[in-house]
């Protein structure tokens, strides 16, 4: 029996020493496996991870340039609001004047020149005329605190109504 049990361990023996080698080699083999497969992916997915960038560098640049294009839609539409606002101011500068108000007109007057200039440096293509304004605001408030209140705003009112029609025909196109 003892030499069942020798032959018995020594099979039992070389089978574990096979099993072994043959555990050795499979791990072996699915390490190479593992390195090519992340060497194929890495080459596979280099070039889309370049496009992805490309893209995102694209998509940045392109929502930068809506943003700015909005935002100076925005300052467009709030200087024209400011526009419309100072008209209002214009129209209440003459209420005072009909009233004999002259230096309470004439201080209402004067407080549209910084929004009107303001304006001008906006809308370029109306700065003239918007700027022009300034002397004859300057000629009324002069007037109108001396005393003589006979000179309406008719002038300015009109011309700040002709460009804000202007900017109004502007937008719509």
């Amino acid at each position: 029996m003892n030499s069942l049990q020798h032959l018995l361990l020594s099979t039992l023996l070389v089978l574990v020493v096979y099993l072994i080698i043959q555990n050795q080699q499979l791990h072996a083999s699915l390490q190479h496996g593992q390195q090519a497969t992340t060497t194929t992916l890495a080459t596979t997915l280099e070039p889309l991870a370049e496009k992805l960038d490309a893209i995102n560098t694209v998509t940045t640049k392109l929502g930068k340039e809506a943003d700015d294009a909005a935002n100076q839609k925005l300052t467009a539409l709030q200087k024209r609001l400011s526009l419309y606002k100072t008209l209002s101011i214009v129209n209440q500068a003459e209420r005072l004047r009909a009233e004999g108000k002259g230096t309470e007109a004439a201080e209402k007057l004067v407080s549209t020149k910084k929004t009107i200039w303001e304006t001008g440096e906006t809308f370029t293509a109306h700065k003239a005329r918007l700027q022009g304004l300034m002397g004859p605001i300057d000629k009324l408030t002069g007037a109108w605190k001396s005393g003589d209140t006979s000179t309406n705003v008719d002038a300015v009112r009109k011309e700040l109504d002709a460009v804000l029609g202007e900017l109004n025909n502007d937008a719509e196109k």
